[in-house]
Order: structure tokens, then sequence, then C-alpha cells
């Protein structure tokens, strides 16, 4: 192993080390309340090696709400991966996982609550928007490659903006509210990519 990689790894780790405090401390005492010495003394690690890995407050707070995002995502993508049979269903299955665990998240909890984190998935969630729409992009692509580049964009991020505004709002019907908005879209671009529907669910490729 080379010495960057093994750095790499140190440092993946210490990041990893540092993402686990902040949610620690967010379901403690919410971000509001949370200092950079706090995360450090929580993370086994100095505050300037905090200030190192993430350069401000602000910053980690950003980082934090990615890497959370990164971890909704795999869910989502397990859901998709087990109904790829069927966009319908594999959407439904793809918003409710996202949408459950949102429930339980206590990052999702502290915005409710009126944490100063809400500006991150709201006023400033251009960054969560991008990258959760390209993992989604990417996830359709492997399962319905047909499908046309700028319609599967498009969908992705009406997706991510949909199931964000439902978390960051509560109650409601979100998983109906959202499938019922998006299943016109699917049948429209399934169709217009020769891909074709059986009724309420199902897909072959045409």
């Amino acid at each position: 192993m080379s010495r960057r990689s093994y750095v790499e790894r140190v440092r993946a780790g210490m990041r990893d080390a540092v993402f686990d405090a902040v949610e620690q401390l967010i379901r403690d005492r919410g971000w509001q309340q949370t200092r950079m010495a706090d995360v450090a003394d929580a993370a086994g690690i100095s505050r300037q090696t905090v200030y190192q890995l993430f350069g401000s407050r602000e910053e980690l707070a950003q980082q934090y709400v990615l890497w959370e995002a990164d971890r909704f995502l795999g869910t989502v993508s397990d859901a998709v991966a087990a109904h790829a049979d069927d966009p319908y269903q594999a959407i439904e299955a793809a918003l409710d996982a996202f949408l459950t665990g949102a429930a339980d998240n206590p990052m999702v909890k502290a915005i409710l609550g009126g944490d100063d984190l809400l500006p991150l998935v709201t006023t400033q969630s251009w960054p969560v928007i991008e990258v959760a729409r390209e993992r989604l992009v990417a996830v359709i692509g492997v399962y319905w490659p047909q499908l046309e580049a700028g319609d599967v964009r498009l969908f992705a991020e009406t997706v991510v903006r949909l199931a964000i505004s439902h978390v960051t709002v509560a109650g409601g019907d979100a998983l109906g509210d959202i499938t019922r908005v998006l299943r016109p879209f699917i049948t429209e671009v399934f169709h217009r990519a020769s891909v074709h529907t059986f009724g309420d669910g199902g897909a072959a490729r045409g």
C-alpha cells in the first residue's frame, strides 16, 4: 500500500468518526447546541484536526448532510433493485424506503424541530439535490438503459425535490402524494423509450 493510500484511508476513517459523532450529538442535543470542540471530543480527535478536515462548522454541517443523504440513497438503490421488473413498484418502494428512513433519522428530526440545519435541505439544498439526483440517475441507468438521458435527469431531480420537500414538512400522505404525481410521467417516459408497461405495474423491454 502506498503512503498516499494509507493517508487517504486514515483521513476517510477520521471523517466517518466525525460524522458518527455529529449524528450522536444531534440526537442528544441538536446541531444548534453543538460546538466543534464537542464534535472533536466525541470523535476522539483534536479540535484542530476537525478544522483541518472540514474547514468550518458550516462546511462540516454541509458534509454531514451529504453523508446522511448518501446513506439514504443506499437504501433507495436497494429498493429499486428489488423491483427492477416494475418501474411503478420500484419508484414507490424507493420512496417508501427514503421516507421511512427519514422518519427515524436524528438529522431529520432536528430539522423538523427547527434546528439550523434546515437551510441545508431548503434554501441551500442544491448540493444535496445534485448528489441525490446523480445517484438516482445512475441507478435508473443500470436497470432501464433505454430511457432518454434528459427524461431520466428530469425525473430524478423531480423525485428528489418532492421527497425532500415532504420530509421537511411533516404530515400528509407523502408516499401516496408523490407516487400519484409521478405515475403519469413514468408511463410517458417508458412509452417514449419503447419500454412497454402492463396496466398499473410491470415493465418489459420492447
